[in-house]
C-alpha cells in the first residue's frame, strides 16, 4: 500500500526495523558476502565518482569526534615509540652525545631515506620489523645534523651518508666546535 503521509512511513519503517534489526544485519551480511566482488567495484566507482562528499562526510565525522580519534590516535603512536624504544634503544647513538629523554630522540634512517618514501620514520622502521641496520635512535639535534652535513659536527662523527651523498666533506672539520 502506498503511504501518502511520509512522515507516518518513516515512523512506520523505523519501528520495523528497530523490531527486526537482528534480521535485517544478517540477511545484509549474506548479501555483502555472496556479492563481494560486486561491492568492491561500485565502491570503487563510487569513491572516484564521489570525492567531494566522502571527503566533507570525513571532515565532518572528524570533527564531531575529534577527541576520541585524538585520543586513541595519541595512543597508538605512544605504543609505537615504546616499541621502537624497547628494541632499539633508549639513547642517541652519535657517540658522546648520550641524550635519552624521549622528547628529543627521534628514529633516523642510516643510510638516508629513499627517495619516495613518506615521512614517518616509525612506522617505516616497525613495517621493516625495526631492522637496526636500517634504522636508529637519535637525538633531534645529532639526526639534524647528519642529515644536513653527513656528520655530526658537535660530536665530530660521521655517522652515515645521505644516499651515498656527504654535504659536509668539503666543510673544514676544524670550523665546528668541539664538545
Amino acid at each position: 500500500m502506498p503511504w501518502k503521509d511520509k512522515e507516518k512511513r518513516k515512523v512506520s519503517q523505523k519501528i520495523y526495523r528497530d523490531a527486526h534489526r537482528q534480521e535485517i544485519h544478517a540477511k545484509a551480511r549474506v548479501y555483502t558476502l555472496a556479492h563481494r566482488e560486486e561491492r568492491k567495484v561500485y565502491t570503487l566507482l563510487y569513491r572516484q565518482a564521489h570525492p567531494d562528499k566522502l571527503r566533507a562526510k570525513a571532515r565532518a565525522h572528524r570533527e564531531i569526534h575529534r577527541n576520541q580519534l585524538t585520543a586513541s590516535q595519541r595512543a597508538r603512536y605512544q605504543a609505537l615509540i615504546a616499541e621502537a624504544f624497547r628494541v632499539l634503544g633508549h639513547i642517541c647513538v652519535c657517540p658522546g652525545c648520550g641524550v635519552s629523554e624521549t622528547a628529543f630522540l627521534t628514529i633516523d634512517h642510516i643510510n638516508g631515506r629513499p627517495k619516495g618514501l613518506r615521512r614517518n620514520g616509525w612506522k617505516e622502521a616497525q613495517a621493516s620489523g625495526w631492522d637496526k641496520t636500517t634504522f636508529q635512535i637519535m637525538c633531534a639535534n645529532c639526526n639534524h645534523a647528519k642529515s644536513d652535513r653527513g656528520f655530526c659536527p658537535v660530536h665530530q662523527t660521521d655517522t652515515g651518508r645521505r644516499n651515498g651523498h656527504n654535504p659536509g666533506a668539503n666543510v673544514q672539520q676544524s670550523l665546528w666546535p668541539l664538545s
